[in-house]
């Protein structure tokens, strides 16, 4: 049961979509998806509670620390193929790296000189953690709100800035796409999406699968055995 958790100490910067994306990516291939919401605003609660919700999506809130571990053991009721966690990077986000194994830790950012000092303070927690749990955790930066057309040179800098300080990037970002954001608006997925009339549909769906696609080729990588030598 792989465990995915979104951490980023900077509201705005794409990571409750990015948690999205990746439990309904999940969901259209038949997997059983458990998402843990500890946002106070509680705005993946809000997105089950709309219409289309998927039903291989469970969402469990955790809006205090306090809540985390109740959540956890809900969302492990409903025998999830997956566990996704949207988290802050915080101190009180950081009681999932202490409530369970995490496989996998995304740092979303937009390409700005202030998300990246708040990515290279998320990853800096990381380690930390992972140092006190005796392993390295795996943890990737990911690109979001990139603009389709042009690529700034915001975007070299920051990646640049990011890879000095050791920190990898996750090889597809989100771009910006009207059609994430209506998710938050009408519920369910990209059918709803197209039974809306939502424009922009082909390359965001494409853009979906290239991120999923992404994470699962990461986490197949630091998941495959070692061979003897």
């Amino acid at each position: 049961m792989p465990t995915v958790a979104f951490v980023s100490p900077k509201g705005g910067a794409g990571k409750t979509t990015a948690a999205l994306l990746l439990a309904l990516g999940l969901s259209g291939k038949g997997l059983r998806v458990a998402m843990i919401d500890s946002d106070p605003n509680k705005p993946l609660v809000h997105w089950a509670s709309l219409p289309d919700c998927p039903a291989r999506i469970s969402v469990h809130p955790a809006p205090t620390p306090q809540d985390m571990r109740d959540a956890l053991r809900e969302a492990q009721r409903k025998q999830p193929d997956w566990i996704i966690l949207d988290t802050e990077g915080s101190i009180r986000g950081a009681m999932v790296f202490t409530a369970l194994r995490l496989d996998l830790v995304l740092t979303p950012l937009a390409a700005s000189q202030l998300e990246a000092i708040q990515a290279i303070k998320a990853a800096e927690m990381v380690t930390q953690f992972g140092r006190r749990q005796g392993r390295d955790l795996l943890h990737r930066a990911l690109l979001t709100r990139v603009p389709a057309a042009v690529r700034p040179r915001s975007i070299k800098q920051v990646v640049a800035q990011l890879r000095a300080c050791g920190i990898d990037l996750l090889p597809t970002a989100l771009i910006e796409k009207e059609a994430f954001r209506t998710l938050f608006d009408i519920g369910g997925g990209f059918e709803s999406l197209e039974r809306h009339g939502s424009h922009g549909l082909a390359s965001a769906r494409a853009n979906a699968a290239s991120y999923l696609d992404a994470v699962l080729e990461l986490l197949g990588e630091a998941r495959a055995p070692v061979a003897a030598v």
